[in-house]
């Protein structure tokens, strides 16, 4: 007999939240976009900028570990 390899259903749910809490801050990103620029003197360009490369990684993440 050949042995199944069982996958840790703890694990599986615990990297889920960890995923829906990534994805939860990119998406409450508007409400830290007025203090970011208060803050660091950042234009909103600037703001928008650091958006799209959390965007971007979030997508190239999706894309290239999504297997796991």
């Amino acid at each position: 007999m050949s042995e199944r390899k069982v996958k840790n259903r703890w694990l599986i749910a615990l990297g889920a939240v960890g995923i829906h809490i990534s994805i939860g801050s990119v998406y409450a990103w508007s409400n830290f976009t007025g203090p970011l620029g208060e803050e660091f003197g950042w234009s909103s360009q600037q703001v928008q900028l650091t958006f799209s490369i959390a965007i971007l990684f979030l997508g190239l993440s999706a894309a290239f570990l999504g297997w796991f």
